[in-house]
């Protein structure tokens, strides 16, 4: 199954001719780590399809001490993505713009001055 991450922009790594964006490993291996630490029990939670015919979903999994770790709030808090506007709102979006505003105040990731530049 083909899973776009609801709410969020990530960096991408190179599709077609398109080259690597700033921050795309980076956001990769968060997402692997994130896999890992979960022992590959997701939660995909379906909230519409895409015009490619993918599933756009909240990704969650269980942490340490059965607390859920939303995928898209950790890739945000780090600043490795954006929100983003859909069609279709996610259900836990305004906890993805609060994880966004910390990256922001914090000036992680993207919205690192030097990254801000390459991206």
């Amino acid at each position: 199954m083909s899973v776009e991450l609801c709410g969020i922009d990530a960096p991408e790594l190179k599709q077609r001719e398109a080259p690597r964006q700033a921050l795309a490993h980076e956001a990769k291996q968060k997402l692997l780590k994130l896999i890992a630490a979960t022992d590959n029990q997701l939660m995909i939670v379906p909230v519409a399809k895409d015009s490619d015919g993918r599933t756009v979903a909240e990704v969650m999994a269980h942490g340490q001490g059965e607390a859920e770790i939303s995928f898209q709030e950790e890739l945000l808090k780090n600043g490795l993505a954006r929100t983003r506007d859909f069609s279709v709102e996610c259900p836990n979006q305004l906890a993805f713009e609060q994880a966004e505003k910390i990256a922001k105040a914090s000036k992680l990731g993207i919205w690192n001055q030097s990254n801000l530049e390459r991206h």
